[in-house]
């Protein structure tokens, strides 16, 4: 049993290249099998194999166990616009940072008294935020559900105008 397609050779997945089994037993993925001309099998020509989409159940809980077990494969190329959470290591498309724990713990100030001045660049600021990204799973079931979170981009940008300002 292989875990990838036999027609585009991609690994199987949740979304594009679900398994799907035809009425003959051999197995495409399903974008495959939506842009086949004809619902015959690729492998063996048998006629309607793949009128109706079939999952692989078998192959699928193999499939999820395996990611479950050894973590999910990352394909370079998907993660060139996606960031890793500092806590489960998932990469997501949209991180949030705990503003209440950033305060909390000194990284960014919610305000400035007189002459204090700001501490570190920019970059370090920055940097210091971003390690402190998560995805929405780690912050829902983690101990910031019930603080004030941003989208990590936003909160950035929000906090670096802050500081122009306030350098005037």
């Amino acid at each position: 049993m292989s875990t990838s397609c036999g027609i585009c050779y991609d690994d199987y997945d949740s979304d594009e290249q679900i398994p799907c089994i035809g009425t003959c037993g051999h197995t495409i993925c399903d974008r495959c099998r939506l842009l086949m001309h004809s619902s015959k099998c690729p492998h063996c020509n048998r006629k309607e194999a793949f009128s109706v989409k079939h999952v692989n159940k078998q192959l699928w809980d193999l499939i999820q166990f395996s990611n479950f077990v050894f973590g999910k494969p990352q394909n370079v190329e998907d993660n060139k616009n996606l960031k890793q959470c500092t806590n489960c290591g998932e990469f997501s498309k949209k991180l949030r940072v705990c503003r209440d724990c950033c305060v909390r713990s000194g990284i960014v100030q919610k305000y400035f008294r007189g002459d204090e001045e700001v501490l570190g660049d920019e970059d370090e600021v920055c940097e210091k935020i971003r390690s402190q990204a998560m995805c929405g799973d780690c912050i829902i079931d983690g101990e910031h559900f019930r603080h004030s979170t941003e989208n990590l981009e936003k909160f950035i940008e929000s906090y670096l105008d802050f500081l122009r300002i306030i350098k005037k």
